[in-house]
């Protein structure tokens, strides 16, 4: 049995919703803060506001210790209230004490849906503390520093007489039982929803419940009532303490108090039975990620089904079925897979904050100091292909740290700004999602990595015939590093390896720019979503094959182009559009055997970094379609070696090679043309 009762356990989604947003709100304060050495008054609120709140949803959850370790936080920033609220010179140690605090809540938020779960000790985090507070208020009471007295049951008291008291509606004191008015926390947002949620929590210990606002649930009209005069809530029961203590220990419940009581009438005690209304659900529900990711699952396969059954009505000539009911199902089937395609959007700018925070003490332990610049404007993406960003920029972002920003000194005697910079830059095109991390430190030391390559036997040819490009790409082999020693950070040659390995996963693409001295930049490539794509699927010989739509940019009549393809040293270029590109021939390049048919087509293809034409016999058509990841079975070098991404499923059950036109082209270019037979 799991650690929640089952009325904490219906709770348990939105209190980590509702704390992940919170440890969110208190790291972008604190980042902010430590940046300019100053807690402003309004910094100051908003810490307490989060530890206030944090305290009381814990204390509803049974989570006592989160609940004690909270409100020692929040006594100390009480104390900062009412010390002129303003630190104009923070210590080190109370950012410490606070990112410490934040990250042990994040690691029990982890967990706590786990079925063996049991809360983490809070002591050691408690005591430092009270000993944080204890010794400022000692150095307090030796300074004689002025300070406002605050009633701790009561903190936004003087916010509360600032604002406007608007009388109990007369429809509600018309009838027995209890209004209370129930005022949020400023900024705490959705009001109507949480006023709401906090109605259903206690219907279960009530005869009748009603609001004022009605209807708060459907109507975001009430939001401004609220924020303004707070909600008034009616309800009838013989557990009035019980329910007062519930809404007073609500999640955002800034004040809870009494505005009218009145004993119910005999007949009404009598008849009085739980109301009707509060049965309703809310518009806004919180959804595990792994039901949206069964969703997506089943309608990928609803989508190769529907292939399927196209095929099969075409080879029994039921045209008139195919063309009426199963066009409709199919319709309704795309419809679906959209609709599960938006609600998995999420904005790639969350993984912003954990950024930040990774930066912050990565520089601290370095003893460097870095600026990270963020453009991601509103771009959203699949929220697995944000989870791989995430990851993939977590290593990037201490490789730039470590390996390319230089010390302050070092900067300043180099004619640079003492704080280095990196650019987290996120683009999107069609379909595609190009992101970019660049540093403007030391850039690659080419000649330290051919060092590293040749004690590590990585040339498998003279090494003079291989490029820049090439040799950089190197730093992406297993268990390559530049480091001398091996550090928290860097040295075992680990973190662009599995960078490399997710995009691989994902059908992604690595890219690096490298100038010594100036700095480096990395860039990624990868689609929005990870469910399906739209694709051009094309016949050579007896096999299938696509790529992405994205990546074709026109058609060409092969027999009208042939006299533009000529031989350049061990590789076929084509004429297009007054310059030469690759020529791939996929029958030669595969091995497949015979010719290509007079009637054959080109496909011009285009991706971030190379261009070039593909031969194929003919078209099939274009199409989203579910793209398969390979088996493991092929191993980790089968996409590099061969340019086959991925497959899909056609309508007759035929399997469709997906290719990846960048690695296809770039093996090509290396490779020769068609000598080392990939």
């Amino acid at each position: 049995m799991g650690y929640f009762d089952a009325d904490a356990q219906e709770m348990l989604d939105v209190y980590l919703l509702e704390t992940h947003q919170l440890i969110g709100q208190l790291a972008d304060v604190l980042l902010e803060t430590e940046k300019n050495g100053v807690f402003t008054g309004d910094d100051i609120h908003n810490i307490f506001r989060v530890m206030h709140t944090i305290k009381s949803s814990s204390a509803m959850m049974g989570l006592s210790g989160l609940s004690s370790l909270a409100h020692k936080l929040e006594d100390l920033f009480a104390f900062y209230r009412e010390m002129g609220g303003r630190i104009d010179q923070a210590e080190a140690a109370l950012f410490d004490l606070l990112f410490a605090a934040s990250d042990f809540v994040e690691q029990e938020l982890e967990v706590m849906t786990r079925q063996d779960y049991r809360p983490a000790d809070t002591q050691v985090l408690e005591a430092r503390a009270t000993e944080y507070l204890e010794r400022i208020r000692s150095a307090s009471a030796v300074d004689g520093a002025p300070g406002s007295k605050e009633t701790e049951e009561n903190p936004e008291a003087e916010g509360d007489k600032a604002r406007s008291e608007a009388p109990v509606p007369g429809e509600l004191m018309n009838r027995g039982g209890t209004v209370v008015r129930l005022r949020l926390e400023p900024e705490c947002r959705m009001e109507n929803v949480r006023v709401f949620m906090l109605v259903r929590q206690i219907s279960g210990l009530c005869g009748q419940v009603e609001t004022f606002p009605r209807d708060i649930e459907r109507s975001e009209a009430t939001v401004d009532y609220i924020k303004e005069n707070g909600a008034f809530i009616r309800f009838e029961t013989d557990k009035r303490d019980e329910v007062l203590e519930t809404l007073k220990n609500g999640l955002f419940v800034e004040s809870c108090k009494v505005e009218w009581e009145a004993p119910l009438p005999e007949a009404e005690k009598k008849a009085e039975t739980p109301a009707a209304e509060s049965g309703r659900e809310a518009e806004f529900l919180s959804v595990r990620t792994e039901r949206l990711d069964q969703l997506q699952s089943l309608a990928g396969e609803m989508m190769i089904q529907m292939l399927l059954l196209d095929e099969a009505l075409d080879q029994s000539g039921l045209l008139e079925v195919k063309e009426g009911i199963a066009h409709q199902i199919n319709r309704l089937v795309t419809q679906v897979e959209r609709t599960v395609m938006a609600i998995r959007m999420v904005p790639v700018e969350r993984i912003v904050p954990k950024l930040r925070r990774i930066l912050r003490d990565i520089c601290r332990d370095q003893k460097k100091e870095v600026e990270l610049v963020v453009n991601c404007g509103d771009i959203e993406a699949d929220t697995g292909v944000v989870d791989i960003i995430s990851e993939a920029m977590m290593h990037m972002l201490r490789n730039a740290v470590d390996h390319g920003i230089e010390a302050p000194e070092e900067r300043a005697a180099a004619g640079k700004d003492r704080k280095g910079k990196i650019t987290f830059t996120v683009e999107s095109t069609v379909g595609e999602l190009i992101v970019s991390l660049e540093d403007d430190g030391c850039g690659i030391d080419i000649e330290r990595v051919r060092e590293q390559a040749r004690a590590k036997g990585l040339f498998v040819r003279p090494e003079e015939t291989y490029d820049r490009q090439e040799v950089i790409g190197m730093i992406l082999c297993p268990g390559f590093t530049t480091s001398d020693a091996v550090t928290e950070y860097s040295g075992r040659g680990v973190g662009l390896d599995v960078v490399k390995n997710i995009l691989e996963g994902v059908g992604g693409n690595l890219y690096i720019q490298s100038e010594r001295g100036n700095g480096t930049c990395f860039t990624l490539t990868m689609p929005l979503t990870l469910a399906n794509m739209e694709c051009v699927r094309f016949k050579v010989g007896d096999y299938r094959m696509s790529v992405p739509a994205r990546q074709v940019f026109q058609f060409l009549d092969y027999g009208a182009s042939r006299d533009s393809v000529r031989l350049m040293g061990e590789r076929e270029y084509i004429l297009y559009q007054n310059r030469m590109v690759p020529f791939i021939d996929l029958r030669k390049l595969y091995c497949l055997g015979g010719e290509a048919p007079e009637n054959s087509i080109v496909i011009y293809v285009q991706g971030k970094n190379r261009e070039g034409c593909i031969l194929a016999d003919s078209l099939y058509e274009q199409k989203r379609i579910v793209i398969k990841q390979l088996p493991a079975l092929f191993g980790i070098d089968f996409r590099r070696n061969t340019g086959v991404s991925g497959c899909s499923i056609m309508g007759d059950g035929k399997i469709c090679a997906a290719l990846d036109v960048e690695i296809l082209i770039s093996r090509y270019e290396k490779e020769g043309a068609y000598a080392s037979r990939l």
